[in-house]
Order: C-alpha cells, then sequence, then structure tokens
C-alpha cells in the first residue's frame, strides 16, 4: 500500500486525508506512503527475527517489540505529516 501511494502519489488513499487541510498533496503522499513502507518493513523484520531465533519467549518478544515499535512509527509519521499541512 505504501509503494503505491508514493508511486502514483495517491494522497486520497491516507487515512484521514482532508483535501482542503493539504498544502502540499505530492509531499504528504511521498511522506505517508514510506512510512507505511517503513512500518511494513518492519513487521517483516520481527517476523524473520522470531522465525530465527525461535525460543520459549521469541513470541512474547516479537509481539511487544512490533506493538511499541509500530506506535513510534505512527506518531512519527502523524508528525512529519504535520509540516504538510495548512
Amino acid at each position: 500500500m505504501g509503494a503505491i501511494i508514493v508511486k502514483f502519489r495517491l494522497a486520497n488513499l491516507i487515512a484521514g486525508y482532508d483535501p482542503g487541510l493539504v498544502k502540499n498533496r505530492k509531499g504528504l503522499a511521498i511522506w505517508m506512503g514510506k512510512c507505511a513502507m517503513m512500518t511494513g518493513l518492519l513487521a517483516l523484520v520481527i517476523a524473520l527475527m522470531n522465525y530465527l531465533f525461535l525460543s520459549a519467549t521469541s513470541d512474547l518478544f516479537a509481539f511487544t517489540a512490533f506493538m511499541i515499535l509500530s506506535m513510534i512509527s505512527g506518531v512519527v509519521a502523524l508528525a512529519g505529516a504535520q509540516r504538510y499541512y495548512k
């Protein structure tokens, strides 16, 4: 989804997108698309680490790491998106 947003500059695929409030639609699409791709990459890396280092506590670690890091990536995405709003 992030790659589609970046490649085709489809800002209307972003949740909560309001064209009346955005001053740079192209910049917002690129920023949010890249943030979505990084969150997806984060999920893949955590899943791969969970698979490679399987142990009794690896599921708990993977779940906790994903929850914390995905929340942080969401905050970074929203904070960075503020520069594209009026």
